[in-house]
This record gives C-alpha cells, structure tokens and sequence, in this order.
C-alpha cells in the first residue's frame, strides 16, 4: 500500500446488464486514515440514474488471522456539496477492500427523495483511461433518443431517432444490425 496520499478510481458494480455502476473517485490520506473525492452512480436502463455526490470517510485497516493479509474497511458518507454543507446527506458506504484493488461493497443513495440500497456489490479498480488523439472525432449516438421513446410507446419519437441513427450511421456496418433489430420493433408496434 502506498504511504502518505494517492489517487484511486474504484468500480462497484455486480454483473447484471443495465445494473447500477458506482464509480469513486477518491483521494486516501494514509496518515490520517482519511478518504475524500465524489461519487458517481449511473444506470442506462429505465430508470435512468446519474447521481453524483462529494463523499468523505475513513477507512481502518483489520487482520482476521496473523498470517492473513490486512483487510481495509471503508466508511464513506456524501452529499451534493461536502461535509461541511447544511444539505442533508445523500450517499452512504461501507465495504471491505484488499490493498485498494478489489473487495465488496454495501451502499446507499437518495435520488429523486427515494434512498435506494445496493448490496454486496464487487469491487475493483478502474482501468486507466487514454486520451482520445485530437485527430479523432467524437460523434453523439442517438441511443438515449431511442431509449427514451421506447419508453414511452412515442411511435413518432421513435421514428425520428431511429432516422437520426441512420444518418449517422450509413457508414459504419457494425451497429447496422442494431438499427435492423430497432426497425423490426417499429414495425412490430405498428402491427398492434
């Protein structure tokens, strides 16, 4: 384990497509024992969350037998603005790690006034992440446009973003089967 203070990125999420992903972004004072950074959950599926939160803690570190290697238990709490803000929390953790790599964690958060509980979710540290060259392109995808009037049953909605995706994407062979699967379901709802 590093001594004095370093940067860690840490992914929870089990493995359930569309399940909710909470990534931390924190910094660990190895002195104090202290923890600091934010909080992101975010979930594609329907809901859609993107929760985010400033979280502090601390951690302590315990070993179950002497020959066992030490575990860190983590205790994060967090709200829109920081611990020293009057607004009332709105994320809570707690978990057990393995050197700041991996372990599992409970948490909780308040979105949209409801408290939803995540339980015994795995642990591991996020991949690094490289830039784009400034050469590349980002392009938006329409996937949030057609999810969205999915949801809904909006035909018209769905038309539209699907023709968007087209356009978009007359040249790129890959995704052409996903916009075929979405023109199956557009056909299937008419049908009704």
């Amino acid at each position: 384990m590093s001594i004095g203070l370093f940067h860690t990125r840490l992914i929870a999420s089990n493995s359930l497509l569309g399940a909710p992903v909470l990534t931390l972004d924190i910094v660990v004072d190895t002195v104090r024992k202290k923890v600091s950074g934010t909080a992101s959950v975010f979930q594609s599926t329907w809901p859609p969350v993107n929760f985010h939160a400033r979280v502090w803690g601390d951690y302590s570190e315990a070993r179950l037998t002497p020959s066992a290697e030490n575990y860190i238990i983590l205790t994060l709490d967090g709200s829109p603005s920081g611990p020293l803000s009057q607004i009332a929390q709105t994320f809570h953790l707690k978990g057990i790690l393995g050197d700041w790599t991996s372990g599992f964690v409970d948490y909780r958060y308040n979105e949209g006034g409801q408290w939803q509980d995540v339980r015994h979710v795995a642990v591991h540290q996020a991949p690094s992440v490289e830039p784009l060259p400034p050469e590349h392109h980002v392009q938006p995808l329409y996937a949030v446009a057609v999810q969205t009037a999915q949801a809904s049953g909006d035909l018209a909605q769905l038309k539209v973003a699907v023709q968007q995706g087209e356009q978009q994407l007359a040249h790129e062979g890959a995704l052409r089967s996903a916009l075929e699967q979405l023109n199956a379901e557009i056909a299937r709802l008419e049908a009704r």
